[in-house]
């Protein structure tokens, strides 16, 4: 049996309603369906987004575990119920860690916004304020990945707002040094989070909307180390990459070189910087790529120092790139509703990396514990020479020297 939609008569007709009659007989012409209600778009909001994507390798590129710095947040960000998830998706599941996006609107009239973020190839583990739709964990996305948060949020430009901190300096709260208009959202009061009246009504504000979380999909870049200082990259995003430095820090001083651009699929040989640069002009030379990748000035700047004392400061050696924007909108749908005049997303990746020669110091640490000739602490802090990703060198080197005769390099 099949339905479909008759004329309306009169205006008795219309004013009861549009009626469906059972029908097996043809007709010379179908009318056209109704159109499904659609929220027209803004004309005055704009939405800018910025993030970041970390991942590591051993010197042959191949993208490795690692454990992320998740204890960097302020005590009010949520998590899922689980809050070790994050450190044991990356060591278990994931390969990338995504890094503090922040969502901002612009606007010059309050107005209510729904925004939800999909994220197909991974788990979302940390957001704020409260979500009106919180990732959700099932037996099969706990396997394979993707979830789904939403948010529904009130803009209010012209209010004044007071936003929530903890004691003490935090980086999250650089990210509010923008002009971003404030936003608000209802929250339902929890037990587990400290002065919450469990089921109570709460109002949340912020400047941004946030959220982490770890991806199982492969980096959008493969380094290899070729060793004496000899690297060679490869845009494995889809897209062309842009904003490409190499850092190194070691011992507190720093080093960068600017590589330029990398098209699709393609290749480059480069070499890592001389040691001797200085802080501020690396800090300059982002900002400047991400205000010429659509940022506003502000945001540029809240987000290098951001991440200033990670990229900057973190013992190690790493490129940092620019997402391609299709790279971007593939791994993180994003939709706003009204849809927004103008949306901006920039997001950083960042691969850190080990070279040949990091790799035979690591061999060496691991021997000289097997023979104790050091203990375990001792150790510890020899790894952490070698940066951020010390332990997972340490377990990379005990891998190799498995493979290897005699368990020697």
């Amino acid at each position: 049996m099949r339905t479909f939609l008759i004329a309306l008569l009169a205006g008795s007709a219309l004013a009861a309603g549009v009626f469906l009659i059972p029908s097996t007989a043809a007709e010379p012409s179908k009318p056209e369906p109704a159109p499904v209600p659609v929220t027209p778009a803004s004309t005055s909001l704009v939405a800018h987004e910025w993030g970041t994507f970390t991942s590591f390798s051993g010197s042959d590129g191949v993208p490795a575990n690692f454990a992320p710095n998740n204890v960097d947040l302020p005590s009010f960000v949520y998590y899922p119920y689980d809050q070790t998830q994050k450190i044991g998706r990356l060591l278990r599941d994931g390969l990338v860690s995504m890094e503090t996006p922040v969502i901002y609107f612009y606007t010059d009239k309050e107005m209510r916004v729904s925004v939800k973020v999909d994220f197909p190839r991974g788990w979302i583990t940390e957001w704020y304020p409260y979500a009106a739709g919180p990732p959700i964990r099932t037996d099969r996305n706990d396997k394979v990945g993707g979830q789904t948060i939403r948010w529904d949020v009130k803009l209010t430009p012209n209010e004044p707002a007071r936003f929530r901190r903890d004691k003490g300096d935090n980086h999250y709260y650089h990210a509010r040094e923008t002009d971003a208009v404030p936003l608000q959202v209802n929250a339902i009061g929890d037990k587990r989070r400290a002065g919450e009246r469990p089921g109570g009504a709460i109002v949340q504000r912020e400047k941004f909307l946030f959220y982490r979380g770890v991806g199982t999909f492969p980096p959008p870049v493969i380094v290899r180390a070729l060793g004496s200082d000899k690297v060679r990259i490869t845009n494995n995003a889809g897209g062309q990459l842009d904003g490409l430095v190499l850092v190194t820090v070691r011992d507190g001083k720093i080093g960068f070189r600017p590589v330029g651009e990398l098209n699709s699929g393609s290749t480059m040989d480069a070499l890592l910087p001389e040691m001797g640069g200085k802080r501020a002009e690396l800090a300059d030379f982002l900002v400047k790529e991400l205000t010429a990748a659509g940022l506003y000035e502000k945001e540029a700047k809240a987000m290098v120092k951001t991440w200033d004392a990670a990229w900057f400061g973190e013992e190690g050696t790493r490129l940092l790139y620019l997402v391609p924007r299709k790279k971007t909108d593939e791994l993180l749908p994003l939709t706003v509703d009204p849809k927004p005049k103008e949306v901006v997303r920039v997001l950083v990746g960042r691969h850190d990396f080990l070279t040949p020669e990091q790799e035979v110091v690591a061999e060496k640490i691991v021997l000289r514990l097997r023979a104790g000739q050091i203990d375990e602490k001792s150790a510890k802090k020899e790894f952490a020479k070698l940066g951020r990703f010390g332990p997972q060198a340490q377990q990379l080197a005990v891998k190799r020297l498995a493979t290897t005769p005699n368990g020697r390099p």
